[in-house]
């Protein structure tokens, strides 16, 4: 049953991850996800069933459109990947597996969590926005999907949380240096990893995303990559802070008391 629940997961993340794909590149540029119909985005030609098998038809055509002869972006297998391994995590976090309707909620809460914010990270690294179609509907499931759950008062206050430090920061920056230091569809995100971990999980969260934030444009300006006044996507960070949480957050407070307590 594990073995099959895991090839399950796996198979799920790969169709997911290819539909993600979709989203990734027409949500930011206002085309319609269902129509028309999977095509090469540089020579339009469509592209059909078997050469749209996640990852494995990418290698079979060796990375190139079978029409055009055009290389395809290495993104489309690598999201996919990547999606599926995350469904597979997704299955382990949630072990041991008590089956019934509150395990089937929660392994559908998890997997509508990673396929919203896997979006948000490409989206925003790619074009610097987060469109409201993805952190409206993170917010919306985080909320019901806790609601069944029972923890709507949790998800409330997670969320709560998330839009008070993240308005806080854009209200302070525009005080201070009189530009805004987050995005809104940064306060909205925020708001939906709140609502989802919870605020005391979602603190730890938004600290490595800022941590990670700090990181990574500090190595910018040391080899000059950017400059101080260059604005730099947040989106990936909070991303990249939520998945940690989410899979490790346990290990990393048990990790702080055992060396700072």
């Amino acid at each position: 049953m594990i073995l099959f629940l895991s090839i399950f997961m796996l198979i799920m993340g790969l169709i997911i991850g290819s539909f993600l794909n979709v989203v990734i590149y027409r949500l930011p540029r206002d085309i319609s996800l269902w129509a028309p119909s999977s095509h090469c985005p540089k020579c339009s030609s469509a592209i059909f069933w078997y050469d749209n098998i996640p990852v494995v038809s990418f290698f079979l055509l060796a990375g190139s459109c079978r029409n055009c002869k055009k290389k395809i972006s290495w993104r489309y297998p690598l999201i996919e990947g990547i999606c599926a391994i995350f469904f597979l995590l997704i299955l382990w976090h949630n072990y041991p597996f008590t089956f019934g309707f509150y395990f089937l909620i929660s392994l559908v809460k998890d997997a509508f969590f990673i396929s919203v914010l896997i979006p948000v990270f490409f989206i925003d690294l790619e074009h610097g926005i987060i469109p409201d179609g993805l952190s409206y509907t993170l917010v919306i499931s985080c909320v019901v999907f806790s609601a069944i759950q029972g923890d709507f008062l949790v998800s409330l206050k997670g969320a709560g949380v998330g839009v008070g430090i993240f308005l806080l920061i854009f209200y302070l920056s525009f005080l201070f240096l009189h530009r805004p230091g987050m995005g809104m569809g940064d306060v909205k995100v925020a708001a939906g990893i709140g609502a989802f971990l919870g605020w005391k999980m979602a603190l730890i969260s938004f600290f490595l995303s800022f941590l990670l934030g700090a990181l990574v444009a500090g190595g910018f300006l040391f080899f000059r990559l950017k400059g101080m006044k260059d604005k730099i996507s947040f989106g990936p960070f909070l991303v990249s802070g939520a998945f940690l949480t989410f899979f490790l957050g346990e290990r990393i407070v048990e990790l702080y008391f055992t060396f700072f307590w």
